[in-house]
């Protein structure tokens, strides 16, 4: 079993969990003041106008759609009037009793525009007054891109705000308390109100429309107010911090205790006949190695229990299967010989006696046979000599040299063969031969005269291990196979009929797999896709990559 590579020892432990605590901390503080700025920017961010003018919603007219929060903050509003000031829309009471339910023309004209970079400054004068007089002064800042200068104009206003002299560019005569408060910013305490000309976002002319926006001022009050409701944030550290403790009691308490609790369970199962082994391996290295060897411990022991059960079984299996097969033809032969012996058999049937003891012997040989190369291809050193060979003219080299004995044997033969070359296969011809062989000769052994052979040749996609495969399918339309007998067909000493006085050993098909399995391969019995056949056998081969076929194919012509 292979370490897992999570823990390591034991003052890596410690010290991992020393660092990544601090770590933890670090980051709790680093996210309590990130949490907090957040918190402060959001309050205090500034009202976005450019995108509130520019939105789908807003040039539609489908003012009530339009999501507020992406573009204002909650105390900030927006009114929309006509060229003749009157309100079209109106997001808030707040905004609307600010510009008293409609606004002049006047009115419209001194509210601070969002497209121009102005600035008024008002200076009262003869203040002794009951309605002091005033000087406006409107600075108008330059743009470098533009090339426009930064200047101001003038204006001075009597006590009734009549204008004396000097004109803000519109030739405006008198000024009303309400276009001063607009002009100055001052009629709303606490707030700035700018207005946006939505013609400049649509560029038209025909129906003038004017966004009116009303958001809070940011005084030093008011920021003040800010920061103490960002610092409430930190508070956020203290079950941080908990959890953090808590997390990392809980990470060593994993680390050391669990797995030693999982030893001492594991020898006690051991004690008492279990398996024994550790389910945990993710301590520390010098637990976790302890509990790796246990485990390999256990199963080797375990491997090993298996293992002797097993082989008694088999071998006892072994023994009598032998025993069984070897003991009718000796029994047939010892009491023939014996009859022979004895005189009992009259003169003119002493031929006849002599050639069922030799077929007898035949089949007694042929056994052995079985036995002995059985043994060679389970033995593990058994191999064999593979080259590449093009799998559809290598069939049809095998079938004709079995086509006499199948036409002798009364069997119509179906190849199913490409006639052309496709597929190349690594095989070893005298191995994959006999694996052939057994399947083919089961077939006529087993079957009655006139039974249907296909043997046939396919390319599959996703065959062995789920890469490109050559099928070869052996089918008969015999009396078929006990579908009980399919799980372990291919098992020593089982054979397809239910009666073992068939006359063969029951290694055919066992020989037959191990030989394919050396190749790479499988073999399965599977139901026949051909009407009227009742079994077949499918193998499939790894199919050789074509660079390698051809080149091993010319060297060997070469």
């Amino acid at each position: 079993m292979r370490l897992n590579k999570k823990g390591g020892r034991l003052v890596g432990l410690f010290t991992r969990g020393y660092v990544v605590f601090t770590l933890v901390i670090l980051f709790i503080a680093g996210l309590s003041i990130w949490l907090s700025q957040v918190y402060m920017d959001r309050l205090s961010r500034l009202p976005d106008i450019d995108g509130l003018a520019e939105s789908e919603a807003l040039l539609a007219g489908d003012y009530e759609s339009i999501p507020l929060y992406r573009f204002l903050n909650e105390e900030d509003g927006f009114a929309v009037v006509d060229g003749n000031g009157a309100l079209l829309f109106c997001s808030s009471k707040e905004i609307e009793e600010a510009l008293g339910g409609g606004l002049t023309i006047g009115e419209l004209e001194c509210i601070p525009s969002y497209v121009e970079d102005t600035y008024v400054e008002v200076i009262p004068f003869r203040a002794e007054k009951e309605n002091p007089s005033y000087i406006l002064v409107k600075h108008y800042f330059g743009d470098e891109e533009s090339g426009a200068e930064t200047e101001k104009r003038t204006v001075i206003l009597d006590e009734e705000l009549n204008v004396q002299a000097g004109s803000l560019g519109d030739n405006r005569k008198k000024y009303t308390p309400q276009e001063i408060g607009y002009l100055t910013g001052t009629h709303v305490i606490g707030s700035d109100m700018i207005k946006y000309p939505l013609s400049a976002v649509t560029g038209e002319e025909m129906e003038e429309r004017t966004l009116i926006v009303l958001s809070q001022s940011m005084t030093m009050e008011g920021y003040t107010k800010l920061e103490k409701k960002s610092e409430r944030m930190f508070f956020l550290a203290i079950p941080l911090y908990l959890v953090a403790v808590t997390v990392l009691v809980l990470w060593l308490n994993r680390r050391i205790k669990k797995p030693l609790v999982g030893l001492n369970q594991a020898i006690d199962s051991l004690i008492e006949g279990g398996d024994g082994r550790m389910t945990d391996l993710n301590g520390p290295w010098e637990i976790r190695k302890i509990g790796s060897d246990f485990n390999r411990m256990a199963d080797m022991l375990a491997e090993s229990e298996q293992q002797r059960r097993q082989m008694d079984v088999e071998r006892q299996r072994l023994l009598a299967d032998i025993s069984h097969d070897l003991k009718t033809p000796i029994t047939v032969i010892n009491g023939y010989v014996k009859a022979l012996h004895d005189g009992k058999i009259p003169p003119e049937k002493t031929q006849s006696y002599l050639e069922l003891i030799d077929r007898k012997v035949q089949d007694l040989t042929a056994m052995v046979n079985s036995f002995h190369e059985f043994s060679k291809v389970e033995h593990p050193k058994f191999s064999i000599q593979a080259e590449t060979v093009e799998i559809c003219e290598w069939m049809r080299g095998y079938l004709a040299n079995r086509y006499d004995e199948i036409e002798i044997a009364g069997f119509c033969l179906q190849a199913m063969i490409p006639e052309i070359p496709l597929y190349y296969c690594q095989i070893d011809s005298y191995q994959f031969t006999r694996a052939v062989d057994n399947i083919l000769y089961n077939s006529i052994k087993y079957n009655p005269v006139g039974t249907k052979l296909a043997i046939g040749v396919e390319f599959v996609k996703y065959g062995v291990g789920d890469k490109p495969s050559v099928r070869i399918f052996l089918a008969d339309s015999g009396i078929g196979i006990p579908k009980d007998r399919w799980e372990n067909i291919f098992e020593p000493f089982v054979q397809g009929d239910v009666s073992r006085g068939s006359g063969g050993s029951g290694l055919g098909l066992a020989i037959t797999r191990r030989i394919v399995q050396a190749h790479g391969g499988s073999i399965a019995l599977v139901k026949s896709r051909f009407n009227g056949f009742t079994t077949e056998f499918e193998i499939l081969l790894p199919a050789a990559e074509r660079e390698k076929q051809m080149t091993d194919k010319g060297n060997k012509d070469g």
